[in-house]
């Protein structure tokens, strides 16, 4: 009888709805949100069940045996009573302590192929924000958001990932050593799919909403003009309460194109921690008692560099490669200038040379004086190039000037 009503054998009218919601969170088929909004309709959880439908005493002991807990709306602790996504969320399988919810969270996101300044940045304002007392939030993908959460644990802080797939599952495995850090560190990984759920690219888009839900403001720190980062500081910016923050990039370069848009829209323009801590409504101070939000004129801070290398950098600054004669004829700096401020820059990690040219890895103070914040000195223009090249007019790089992804996978 149960077969023919459509559900499984192992179901009665005793089984309780915290059973049947682990069941259809386990049950291959329509995405986790398809189900919430179903169930946020109004339909009895148990008419959504299929035949093949596990049962949830099995699928209990699969996630005792993983370390894994299981959470539903109405649970103590929900981390999205006060901000529920849009879609929905029915429940979250969860690797680590309960995410501590919107009020105490920041998000950082950014692009998997974000140059390794826009990584330094994150990293940096991860850290920051772990020192000023927030959990940053990502959605732990190669690049800007595997940095925001390594910042976050560097500073002894707290971090939670969003994964688009199992908790069991090494995706991405580049990440796999980061995320045992963010197990062994006191962090937190969640996800709305079952063990073992490969990570496809319909799960992606739907993450990205929860990383906002689980956040007070979503910090952007590299978008190109199709980043799922898009997505999440949408998601942020529909419900209203949510900050979107972006760091400003130029117009010309493409990875901050999205970035660029979401300033037109009207999302907040930032340079430095500062900013972001500002727009929080809150401080931090580094040890010694230092604001940590201060402009950077402490040791190793972007205001000590000498103006040559000041002035490398910044032609720099859009993690592009540049050949020597190209940093040239951007920095207007004589040979013997420019040699000695790329030395000085390389040994202090900021830049690296290579035989393909000459590419920003660092920011001043990052890694240095913990009160540096994340700050990305204002572009002087377009990297130079031969040939001809059409700029937009005036007034269209004053709109879009302001901040510096990829498909929604972002992973």
């Amino acid at each position: 009888m149960n077969r023919a009503a459509g559900r499984p054998p192992w179901w009665t009218p005793r089984v309780g709805e915290r059973e049947v919601l682990l069941s259809l969170a386990a049950t291959p088929g329509p995405l986790p949100a398809a189900v919430a909004a179903r169930l946020a309709e109004g339909r009895d959880p148990a008419t959504l069940l299929r035949v093949h439908s596990p049962d949830p005493g099995s699928v209990a002991a699969r996630l005792d045996g993983l370390g894994l807990r299981f959470l539903v709306s109405g649970d103590e602790g929900w981390p999205l009573a006060a901000t529920p996504p849009d879609p929905p969320c029915a429940w979250l399988f969860a690797s680590g302590p309960v995410p501590p919810g919107a009020a105490a969270s920041v998000a950082v996101v950014g692009g998997r192929r974000a140059s390794p300044l826009r990584r330094a940045a994150a990293r940096s304002i991860g850290a920051g924000l772990a020192r000023a007392g927030w959990c940053v939030v990502s959605g732990g993908a190669v690049g800007v958001d595997a940095a925001a959460h390594a910042g976050a644990l560097d500073a002894g802080g707290r971090t939670v990932v969003v994964l688009g797939c199992g908790l069991d599952v090494a995706y991405p495995r580049a990440n796999t050593g980061l995320f045992a850090r963010v197990r062994s560190g006191g962090g937190t990984l969640v996800s709305e799919h079952p063990p073992s759920a490969q990570p496809r690219a319909a799960h992606f888009l739907p993450r990205n909403r929860l990383i906002a839900a689980l956040s007070a403001a979503v910090v952007v720190v590299e978008a190109a003009e199709d980043s799922g980062s898009l997505s999440t500081a949408r998601a942020a910016g529909s419900r209203g309460a949510g900050h979107v923050l972006v760091l400003p990039g130029a117009p010309w370069d493409p990875g901050s194109a999205g970035c660029n848009q979401l300033i037109r829209d009207g999302a907040t323009l930032v340079h430095s921690l500062t900013d972001i801590l500002e727009e929080l409504g809150t401080t931090a101070t580094a040890p010694g008692g230092s604001p940590a939000g201060a402009a950077a004129g402490g040791a190793g801070g972007w205001w000590q560099l000498a103006p040559a290398a000041r002035a490398v950098l910044t032609s720099l600054i859009d993690g592009q490669l540049l050949t020597p004669g190209r940093l040239a004829a951007a920095t207007d700096l004589p040979p013997a200038a420019l040699d000695a401020a790329l030395l000085d820059l390389e040994l202090s990690g900021l830049v690296r040379r290579t035989a393909a040219g000459v590419q920003a890895i660092g920011l001043p103070g990052v890694g240095g004086a913990a009160g540096c914040p994340a700050t990305l000195p204002e572009p002087r223009g377009p990297p130079p190039v031969t040939g001809t090249v059409e700029l937009p007019p005036p007034a269209r790089v004053l709109e879009c000037g302001g901040p510096g992804g990829d498909d929604g996978r972002d992973a």
